[in-house]
């Protein structure tokens, strides 16, 4: 159960996410959560021309703001332009925001608060946690690379011919495509869509 708010601009007949709408949604989460009734909300499609920058604002904050109070469902992931094109960038990429919305939203234990703090005053202003006991042990652990991107310096980055981040998510998004497995019921998956297709 559920809603999906957006606004509708009746001059463009274009409909959008914007803070509002996406407060409704967490409204509307939060209600429904209480009543213990799963719930469908918010989708995750962009309002920008594919994963590019006027569609990021609209998948982080949604997905992050869904993460924060455990939404249920955010259906239609993959579509832009008001649900007419569908994008494998756009598939990728939201994939990858997911990934840290939950990393966020699951927060990180402290095994030991006193040791850290320990660990904090040692270091002083202007010290280093890098050779502390709890970096030493979680170091190997502790960090959360991106899905799609790599984390470069400036130089390295120049070094590879200044790439653009959508050039990096399409070439990432194609090797998927062509060395991904298909799922057990691809086949058929594949012949339900083509029956449809024959009856339109």
């Amino acid at each position: 159960m559920g809603m999906l708010p957006n606004y509708f601009d009746m001059k463009s007949m274009v409909s959008f996410y914007d803070p509002q709408s996406i407060l409704l949604n967490l409204a509307c989460a939060e209600m429904l959560a209480y009543y213990n009734i799963p719930h469908c909300g918010t989708s995750g499609s962009g309002t920008g021309w594919g994963a590019d920058l006027i569609a990021a604002d609209t998948y982080w904050m949604n997905t992050l703001t869904y993460a924060l109070v455990r939404g249920g469902l955010a259906p239609f992931v993959g579509d832009t332009l008001g649900a007419k094109v569908f994008s494998p960038n756009t598939v990728v990429y939201v994939h990858e925001v997911i990934d840290q919305a939950r990393r966020l939203a699951d927060g990180f234990q402290l095994d030991d608060v006193n040791a850290v703090l320990g660990e904090i005053a040692e270091a002083s202003a202007g010290g280093s946690f890098l050779s502390s006991p709890s970096t030493l042990s979680n170091y190997r652990t502790g960090y959360y690379p991106s899905l799609v991107f790599p984390r470069w310096s400036m130089e390295k980055w120049q070094a590879e011919g200044a790439l653009q981040a959508q050039t990096i998510l399409r070439q990432y998004t194609q090797q998927l495509i062509e060395t991904a497995p298909a799922p057990e019921d691809h086949d058929e998956l594949i012949a339900k869509g083509e029956e449809y297709i024959k009856s339109l």
